[in-house]
């Protein structure tokens, strides 16, 4: 059985098209509304009370922002504690499409993978973020394949669009802010875990907001840096 992990922070104007869309393909899902200050957590328990979607939805509602990587690591172990064979992982501004769920895992089926992380086609992304988005897949492929003594390439390792078997997670260090893409590959790789890849779809709308900012990319540069120090 596979579960969706959506962490949500003020999508008052997305996060049901994200429930509906799920509900279409039947894919159970974990909402953690991180402490959203808008209309979020009225909007996911009113569409709860409706009783309209064929899945089953478990919402997790935090009292204050506590960010990103919190939000996954807590929406993660509630959904091993429910006992998923593998967690999907998307944004809850619904720049991912659900619908893409079904092909990542048919792909990570057929090569008998144990996680399947999401490609953006370089065209759907904006030109400002091309650049870094390329530099940051070429220093995580060699510092993963350096930290883990397995050979990996990332074409885009800052995709949250993700499926990753359970088992690989248990007892993950999820790090702070928006490094936790790069922390769970790393682990993953030291695990031995068979990583593939698969296109998905990106639609950066204009409802969707980025809280990336050049502080930040900083900040994860520093986080994997002193995550990979610290295991040597």
């Amino acid at each position: 059985m596979m579960v969706a992990v959506i962490p949500a922070y003020n999508e008052e104007k997305n996060i049901i098209s994200v429930l509906k869309d799920l509900s279409d393909i039947n894919i159970d899902v974990v909402v953690v509304d991180d402490g959203s200050t808008d209309k979020t957590k009225t909007i996911i328990n009113e569409f709860l009370e409706k009783n309209e979607f064929k899945n089953k939805i478990f919402p997790i509602f935090k009292e204050k922002n506590e960010g990103k990587s919190k939000a996954l690591e807590d929406g993660t172990n509630y959904a091993i504690n429910l006992n998923y064979d593998a967690i999907a992982y998307l944004d809850g501004d619904y720049q991912h499409k659900p619908s893409d769920i079904i092909p990542m895992y048919e792909k990570m089926k057929s090569e008998n993978a144990d996680a399947v992380f999401g490609i953006r086609k370089y065209k759907h992304i904006p030109f400002h973020r091309q650049f870094s988005n390329f530099l940051a897949s070429v220093i995580m492929s060699i510092t993963v394949s350096v930290f883990s003594g397995n050979f990996h390439i990332f074409r885009d390792i800052q995709c949250g669009f993700r499926i990753i078997k359970s088992e690989f997670l248990k007892n993950s260090y999820f790090g702070d802010g928006y490094s936790v893409e790069h922390l769970i590959a790393l682990q993953l790789a030291k695990k031995n875990a068979k990583i593939t890849e698969e296109y998905v779809t990106i639609d950066y709308h204009n409802d969707a907001i980025s809280y990336i900012t050049t502080k930040k990319i900083l900040d994860v540069v520093k986080e994997v840096a002193k995550y990979v120090l610290s295991k040597h």
